[in-house]
């Protein structure tokens, strides 16, 4: 579990940073998710900042999560 909620936060993270240099750099195509998202048009960087702050949120917590020991 521990694993996935690490590889859960990275993945935001990664989406959120690229996603708001993506944008300030002039927003061309990417592979970035928010770009893709029609509901997200015109708040690709508040979108991305969201990112961010749950891909943290989740890393801090994966951190708490004690590994399974058998």
């Amino acid at each position: 579990m521990k694993e996935i909620a690490s590889g859960a936060s990275l993945l935001l993270l990664l989406q959120g940073v690229g996603g708001i240099i993506n944008r300030l750099a002039g927003g061309g195509p990417s592979w970035f998710l928010v770009n893709y998202i029609d509901a997200l048009q015109g708040y690709e960087i508040i979108a991305s900042i969201i990112l961010v702050i749950l891909g943290a949120i989740i890393g801090v917590g994966s951190l708490k999560i004690k590994d399974k020991v058998d």
